[in-house]
């Protein structure tokens, strides 16, 4: 019988682990260094091109998608289809590159920059892709940050933002009409 006690002990052999990794190898390293200059780049450019009168809309969009991304990649890595290697925090999960750094804000710009669901539907697509099979697939698996682990992983991860993104947008757009309806009462 595994006892609770077995359970928190090996969690914290893992967290010990996971800190002198992060500490001896992996802080100011050139592959963590590109990732975190990566987030202030995304951040900055989130923050000159997201319209301002808007943002309270685009702000929700991102959120939800945020949550959902943070979900479903921790299904993901939990049921052994990706693995995060290297973390830009000695943190389990890695928050801050894909679920609420990249993912969030440069769907927000998808968000912001499409009007109908024809255009948006296209936008999502090539978003999703890019994620997937350019930054995720090549480039975060070039420097060891992340690897997909089972065959079709990708193509399971292209969908699996697809699929988010159309819900999120479906949710957001719904709830504008909602509160557009109530205003006219």
């Amino acid at each position: 019988m595994i006892t609770d006690e077995q359970i928190l002990k090996k969690a914290q052999q893992l967290y010990d682990l996971v800190e002198k990794k992060w500490i001896n190898e992996i802080f100011l390293s050139p592959s963590w260094i590109f990732i975190v200059i990566l987030i202030i780049c995304t951040y900055a450019l989130f923050l000159y091109l997201v319209d301002k009168k808007r943002i309270t809309v685009i702000l929700l969009y991102g959120s939800l998608l945020a949550v959902a991304f943070q979900v479903y990649d921790s299904i993901g890595e939990q049921l052994g289809y990706w693995a995060t290697l290297k973390d830009t925090l000695p943190i389990k999960t890695n928050y801050f590159l894909g679920n609420f750094t990249l993912i969030p804000l440069s769907g927000m710009l998808v968000y912001q920059y499409t009007s109908s669901w024809k255009s948006y539907l296209f936008w999502i697509t090539v978003w999703g892709g890019l994620l997937a099979f350019v930054f995720y697939k090549l480039v975060l698996q070039y420097i060891k940050f992340f690897v997909y682990i089972k065959p079709f992983s990708t193509t399971i991860d292209f969908l699996l933002f697809l699929t988010v993104g159309i819900i999120v947008r479906w949710i957001v757009v719904s709830l504008l009409k909602l509160e557009e309806k109530r205003k006219l009462r």
